[in-house]
């Protein structure tokens, strides 16, 4: 008896744990969100939601809110009155589904996004594509891990081809950035390799991903913050009740003339106060050998692209400014950032990417730049204005026509001058 209980003492909890997670696991999946969770989501910008599956692939299959997805980085979380989701809210047929916080470059995107491929099938999304995010580097394996857990990881496993060059290419990237280990290292060593998935590594796969869409499905409406109450519903009766492009426009540079008042680079007061006056005479000329246009960061948008065509989605991509008083003060080449944006625009266009705001000349304007990189105010407005247009009207159907060239180490360090584009186009592109 004295044997019995120390061995229930060792052994049952262990017991006892296995059966609750059995449990947990064998009850049904949750059926539905309710559209106030979906909404919540949409402005987030969590993490969770990010990651996990349930909320947004629901959203994105709702057509009587039509949800569009709005992919980016940090400029998402400069929520004012003329965001682009208080906007939508007060004038426009459609909501935001907004993913991106600083972090969310493309690779991380690739995942995101090709964890909704069903939902987004022949459908319009919006991709704010930042210079800033093509460092020598490229994404940092830390973010990279914070925004991309294993379920996206599984998910896109599930379907990798080892002979696609797109599918090794990411199992490479994927590999450099999270290790060798475990599940996916694993299995992405296979697909690097061109070497397909046994039916072992197959069931293990598929089994991971039905615990974790349970465990999804359970606790992900739990995890949601409250930037909908905060930011999104108190701003919308800021607006005027009807639209008018020039009036929302000349407001918007007003408020932001009145919110920029302590300091010459006319950004927000409170970022000034808290992030820049600490250490400001220690930044000056602290951006001179920053260099945009040699990264991986264009093999990975690649990637992006590619799912974008596999999809068929209709895609407006954005490419925000710098702020023009804090590029001379911190000494950014602007010569190599435009050639830099020049780059992004001819992978994108040579492929048949053709909806493109390219915002990157307005850094100077007043009230455009809510900070030193992220635009706010008057140009959130301006955004909205093309944003709008192209998700609310009718856009020719999109005609892709991919080059796995840009996957190329060669791509990725090209000096993009003028005659180095063209040279790629013509022994690169055209052969």
């Amino acid at each position: 008896m004295h044997n019995g209980r120390k061995l229930w003492s060792i052994f049952g909890p262990v017991i006892l744990a296995f059966v609750l997670v059995l449990v947990l696991f064998s009850l049904p999946i949750k059926g539905r969100h309710s559209t106030q969770i979906e909404k919540q989501a949409a402005v987030s910008l969590s993490p969770i939601v990010f990651k996990n599956q349930s909320i947004k692939k629901q959203a994105l299959r709702d057509r009587h809110v039509n949800f569009v997805p709005f992919f980016g980085s940090s400029e998402l979380r400069r929520m004012d009155r003329y965001h682009p989701s208080v906007m939508a809210a007060r004038y426009h047929n459609y909501t935001p589904f907004l993913f991106g916080s600083r972090g969310t470059q493309s690779l991380p995107q690739f995942f995101n996004i090709n964890s909704m491929e069903n939902e987004m099938k022949d459908q319009k999304a919006v991709y704010i594509i930042s210079p800033q995010w093509f460092t020598k580097q490229g994404v940092m394996a830390p973010a990279f891990k914070y925004y991309n857990g294993s379920f996206a990881n599984l998910t896109w496993l599930q379907k990798a081809n080892p002979n696609s060059p797109y599918d090794r290419y990411t199992a490479r990237r994927l590999l450099s950035l999270i290790g060798t280990d475990g599940t996916v290292g694993a299995a992405a060593r296979k697909i690097a390799a061109g070497h397909s998935l046994n039916r072992w590594d197959r069931l293990v796969i598929n089994t991971r991903v039905k615990m974790l869409e349970h465990e999804d499905a359970l606790f992900s409406e739990f995890q949601i913050n409250q930037n909908y109450q905060r930011y999104i519903l108190p701003n919308i009766q800021k607006l005027p009740k009807k639209y008018n492009y020039d009036a929302l426009y000349h407001d918007a540079v007003k408020t932001g003339e009145h919110d920029t008042t302590n300091n010459r680079f006319r950004v927000k007061n409170s970022f000034y106060t808290k992030r820049i006056k600490p250490n400001e005479k220690h930044l000056a000329g602290t951006q001179k050998k920053i260099n945009y246009t040699s990264s991986p960061e264009y093999g990975d948008l690649q990637v992006v692209l590619n799912q974008f065509k596999n999809t068929n989605s209709n895609v407006l991509f954005v490419i925000p400014p710098v702020n023009a008083k804090w590029e001379k003060f911190t000494g950014l080449n602007m010569s190599m950032y435009y050639r830099s944006v020049e780059k992004i625009k001819f992978q994108l266009r040579e492929q048949g990417f053709n909806h493109v705001l390219d915002l990157s000349h307005d850094g100077g304007k007043t009230s455009f730049m809510e900070d030193t990189i992220h635009i706010g105010w008057a140009g959130w407005v301006k955004f909205d204005q093309t944003s709008s247009h192209f998700i609310e009207k009718s856009q020719p159907a999109p005609h892709y026509r991919l080059s796995d060239q840009f996957l190329t180490t060669k791509w990725q360090k090209l000096n993009p001058t003028p005659a180095n584009l063209q040279q790629f186009k013509e022994h690169q592109l055209n052969k």
